[in-house]
């Protein structure tokens, strides 16, 4: 069976079937399982809040976490659109920006209604480098590309045609 295509303007190109999981899921194996890593941590470091601070530190811990995870949800979906270059990309970049100013947005008004401290929301949020690392490290590995990388030149005269510079200089001698 072949591979699905995508259009892409000017023409198609084929996309890698195990590249992408069911349709509407966000990026491939690897940016999922940060998400869930992500997730995962920030439950668990909810469940502590919890267990050593009470239950206001514990939701704030848990609000935090789940800023986190939608961060990089849209984070990942943004990155994807731009990646795959679906449409035109300047509405994915005010998206971005959009994403940016909403996450500001939310932990101002957290803060400021002052539901939970900002102490916990913060310990919520490290669920982001904490998730991305486990995932890193015991989560699936991105897939290999399937062309193989191109070798530099190992003899010297391609190394110097290459260097515009030193051949510019050669050019202009009598």
């Amino acid at each position: 069976m072949s591979a699905p295509t995508d259009p892409v303007e000017g023409g198609e190109h084929q996309v890698p079937e195990d590249s992408h999981g069911p349709r509407g899921s966000v990026g491939d194996a690897t940016m999922r399982a940060a998400i869930v890593s992500v997730f995962g941590c920030g439950l668990c470091f909810a469940v502590a809040g919890v267990a050593l601070f009470g239950v206001r530190a514990g939701f704030g811990v848990l609000l935090g976490a789940v800023l986190a995870t939608l961060n990089l949800w849209v984070f990942a979906r943004v990155g994807e659109a731009f990646v795959a270059r679906r449409g035109n990309t300047a509405p994915w970049g005010v998206i971005a920006v959009l994403k940016l100013l909403l996450l500001f947005g939310a932990v101002w008004v957290i803060l400021k209604s002052e539901i939970v401290s900002g102490l916990s929301l913060a310990g919520g949020y490290a669920a982001l480098p904490f998730g991305v690392t486990f995932a890193s490290l015991f989560g699936p590995r991105p897939s290999e590309p399937s062309f193989p990388p191109v070798e530099p030149a190992r003899n010297e005269s391609a190394r110097r045609d290459r260097d515009v510079i030193k051949r510019r200089g050669r050019d202009d001698e009598p």
